[in-house]
């Protein structure tokens, strides 16, 4: 049992090592692409055909990657101000509040993956080329949303379980302390 956890735990740490590799390359490329379509269209006046479309490209890839990052990181999917409030009246009611939002997180995103997923299939049975880069597949944009729903659906299970284990810690830590 315990190498099944350690298993697991390695797993979900390349997860998330290479989801931030791929966040920070997507931002260089996309940053570098980017300052090259300028650079060579205002300075140069030398325009290559397809860097602003491949621009885009990484940023879209890179965004849906980093969408299931951040959901790891549990940065940027709440309310800051909301949960400082809470926070306030006390450990049962942040960590009650803490599971809440997950739970809602994970309801929501089970509403998604369906839609996602025919999304997904449709772009698989009819691929969508590029206009100005006419061999360049474009429907893989639309499978990595998918994918990317995945990892954050992940995410979110792992962050569920080690929430409600707080809490149900908080609370029998709590039980005890009366009972003492």
């Amino acid at each position: 049992m315990k190498q099944i956890k350690s298993a697991v735990k390695w797993i979900l740490s390349v997860i998330q090592t290479t989801e931030g590799v791929i966040g920070v390359i997507g931002v260089l490329a996309t940053t570098l692409l980017i300052f090259g379509d300028v650079l060579n269209r205002y300075w140069l006046h030398f325009e290559i055909m397809g860097i602003g479309d491949l621009a885009l490209y990484f940023f879209i890839f890179y965004m849906f990657v980093i969408a299931a990052f951040a959901t790891w990181k549990e940065s940027h999917v709440s309310v800051d101000f909301l949960r400082d409030g809470i926070m306030k009246k006390g450990p049962i009611v942040a960590a009650s509040y803490r599971v809440f939002l997950i739970i809602l997180a994970i309801v929501i995103l089970g509403f998604l993956m369906p839609e996602a997923y025919e999304f997904m299939m449709t772009a698989i049975k009819y691929p969508e080329y590029g206009t100005l880069i006419r061999w360049f597949n474009q429907s893989w944009l639309q499978i990595t949303y998918f994918v990317a729903l995945v990892f954050v659906s992940i995410h979110l299970l792992v962050i569920a379980q080690r929430d409600i284990r707080e809490l149900i810690k908080t609370i029998a830590a709590r039980a005890q302390k009366r009972e003492a």
